[in-house]
């Protein structure tokens, strides 16, 4: 019981995200086959950026910050994945000098968020959210 409760709280927090992003769905449409043309060019190319490789959450401010803690995002080209105990997400991103997306695979939403480095240590909050996250490339 004690594993399925972190397990199912997770779950959920990653379910209020998906469901709480809203964009004009003609609009994304449109968008979302401009954005798969984009992130089939850069997949060929293989372009690395600096957040290429694992990260790991070891401190997080904001709502749910306890379950947020040890899970684990990993950058490969224009990839990205994320998860925590054996779950995986698996995903598309975008990555600018200070922003990157992710677009979990099989979904229309896509996720903004802003980084930046203090240290070794990259500090990463979602554009629309208060959650704030402190991760440690592994």
């Amino acid at each position: 019981m004690t594993t399925i409760k972190p397990f199912f709280l997770f779950f959920m927090m990653i379910s209020l995200l998906i469901a709480c992003g809203g964009k004009d769905k003609k609009t994304n449409e449109s968008n979302n086959q401009e954005d798969q043309k984009a992130a089939s060019e850069k997949e060929e190319t293989g372009t690395a950026t600096r957040l290429e490789g694992n990260w790991v959450i070891k401190r997080a401010e904001g709502s749910m910050a306890e379950v947020n803690v040890g899970t684990a995002y990993k950058f490969k080209g224009s990839k990205l994945s994320f998860g925590k105990d054996g779950f995986q997400n698996p995903g598309t991103t975008e990555v600018t000098d200070s922003t990157f997306t992710f677009q979990a695979d099989g979904n229309q939403y896509k996720f903004d968020y802003y980084y930046q480095f203090n240290g070794d240590t990259m500090v990463v909050r979602m554009k629309n959210g208060t959650q704030v996250f402190h991760l440690v490339k592994e």
